[in-house]
């Protein structure tokens, strides 16, 4: 079994106990009391009347959340009737007020803190999945691992062996998504995450400053400072997001799981601007490219030349049970959950919004 590095899982055990007693506080019975649970599809279908607030915790305003960003950006949410509000605060702050009802939802990743209060019995599920991950050459700079080419070498066929024993920082310290990302990377070339030492988390300019003055051998590099790092030729992805579902997700609360209508009316807003701005390379539609430069906050030249992500328009949750019991089992594996035996994911997801959402006649002009 293998098992956190001492100094990672004291820091990553500290931060899941307080968590877990936040959520235990305000934890409420698995299902609420309204029925909204037991309703069919076909029963939660909106009107061009369904209105509501929906208040949304997001860490920031990143290119794997257009949809949303350009829902905001564009006013479609308000044009339907429903005034979305965003909340930035970082994803361990925004779950716990998701669970006592101060927030509706999270905008965020799928993460061992989600199995915690499904074990728990807190109403948090995943309803809406971002974006879908396409099968892309090695070497395009994406978001995720990048090294150096004097350890790995060529940016087309690098050599992950000689990470072995290397100092690599991820955003969670090994933990999650990154930390599956990682170790399967390294399962390809006969490694593991215990293979290489894990350094203190590094996020956004930190992480690539401490990568391109070789502070350390890899480093996750976020969205768009791939950008930035493609710019140096010493520097080069290793590893990023399988094809598929990535974990990016829309995780509900129980104040809008007792709206269904509402979040079905919210998913079809997605829905209409990801048909309308983010269909084949949107980086090539100037419009598109104004908009989520404003909404992500950087210049436009970031957007045309970052990497091209794909959104389905349906938002179809096929694939999102797999992603999650995977992610559970490396996450037993490392240690991090409360519990030993594994839960049954398809209890921490909801299907029937996106499939309401599709189904349904549209309430959104």
């Amino acid at each position: 079994m293998r098992r956190v590095p001492a100094r990672s899982a004291t820091t990553a055990a500290a931060a899941l106990l307080m968590l877990s007693g936040a959520l235990t506080a305000c934890a409420s019975p698995q299902g609420g009391d309204s029925g909204a649970d037991e309703k069919a599809v076909a029963e939660i279908c909106p009107t061009a009347d369904t209105e509501g607030t929906i208040k949304i915790g997001m860490s920031a305003p990143l290119a794997v959340f257009a949809p949303l960003l350009l829902g905001v950006e564009t006013g479609a949410f308000g044009e339907a009737g429903l005034d979305v509000q965003i909340e930035k605060l970082p994803s361990a702050e925004s779950l716990p007020l998701v669970a006592r009802g101060q927030l509706d939802a999270q905008m965020t990743s799928l993460s061992s803190s989600h199995f915690n209060t499904l074990k728990d019995g807190v109403d948090v599920r995943w309803i809406v999945p971002m974006d879908d991950q396409q099968e892309i050459p090695p070497g395009t700079p994406v978001p995720g691992y990048w090294s150096h080419k004097d350890v790995v070498g060529s940016a087309a066929s690098p050599d992950l062996t000689k990470l072995k024993g290397g100092d690599i920082s991820t955003p969670t310290g090994g933990t999650g998504v990154s930390g599956l990302i990682l170790d399967n990377a390294l399962e390809k070339v006969g490694l593991g995450i215990n293979d290489i030492k894990l350094s203190p988390p590094l996020v956004g300019p930190d992480a690539l400053n401490a990568l391109a003055n070789g502070a350390v051998s890899a480093a996750w590099i976020s969205a768009p400072l791939e950008v930035e790092a493609a710019k140096n030729p010493d520097l080069v992805p290793i590893a990023g997001y399988a094809p598929g579902v990535t974990g990016t997700a829309v995780m509900a609360g129980r104040t809008l799981l007792d709206r269904p209508e509402v979040a079905v009316k919210f998913t079809q807003v997605l829905s209409q601007v990801t048909t309308k701005y983010l269909d084949g390379d949107y980086r090539k539609n100037a419009e598109t490219v104004r908009l989520l430069a404003a909404a992500e906050e950087v210049d436009a030249s970031t957007i045309e030349d970052s990497a091209l992500l794909s959104f389905d328009p349906t938002f179809s949750m096929d694939g999102t049970e797999k992603f999650a019991d995977e992610l559970q089992a490396f996450a037993l594996e490392r240690g991090e959950l409360e519990y030993e035996k594994p839960l049954d994911s398809a209890d921490l997801i909801d299907t029937r919004i996106t499939e309401a959402a599709a189904t349904c006649d549209s309430a959104v002009k």
